[in-house]
């Protein structure tokens, strides 16, 4: 794996220090480039299967870098519980099965509830939309409620953490409750 010399830049940001990213245009350009690695993954035939943020490294340009326009890269790590889709299996659809249940606390899937459940690339993108909105607020859902469980209703959204993001965070928003 290549070196990241920043490589738990988002993990200490947003779980430790608990700051959210402020500037929406990182925000876009990270959120891009998290898709651009599941959609890389998902056409390689491979599910994630742990998408969270200790899992996403970063890499910052040098000041030479910089000055010549390059900007932070994202990278996805640790395929150690990935599944791989076997084409033609599950009457055509990209699955997999997963046979021991597997992922990280506050990132899994509700789906994904015991051993031997059939998983799609939809459970990396239920892990995106979690990952994206702790990179708008710096918590997770289940942190903004505490009786809130994923699967028993609608994600909680506490306006007054979103109105700081243009249109008061309704696209993306709108974008976690797809993923979600």
């Amino acid at each position: 794996m290549e070196y990241c010399n920043d490589a738990s830049y988002l993990e200490k940001k947003l779980e430790t220090r608990k700051k959210e990213i402020k500037n929406e245009a990182k925000l876009k350009a990270y959120a891009i480039q998290i898709l651009e690695a599941l959609k890389a993954t998902h056409r390689s035939n491979v599910i994630h299967a742990d998408m969270k943020l200790p899992n996403i490294l970063m890499n910052c340009p040098t000041l030479d870098e910089k000055q010549a326009g390059e900007t932070n890269v994202l990278k996805l790590c640790d395929f150690g519980v990935a599944q791989v889709i076997t084409p033609g299996d599950f009457n055509g659809k990209k699955k997999a099965l997963m046979k021991e249940r597997c992922g990280s606390g506050n990132y899994i899937a509700p789906e994904i509830k015991r051993d031997g459940t059939i998983v799609g690339p939809e459970i990396d993108m239920w892990g995106f939309g979690i990952v994206l909105y702790e990179m708008c607020v710096a918590y997770k859902p289940t942190q903004c409620r505490r009786d809130y469980k994923y699967g028993q209703g609608p994600i909680p959204f506490r306006q007054q953490d979103w109105r700081k993001l243009s249109k008061g965070g309704s696209a993306v928003q709108d974008l976690i409750l797809q993923c979600l």
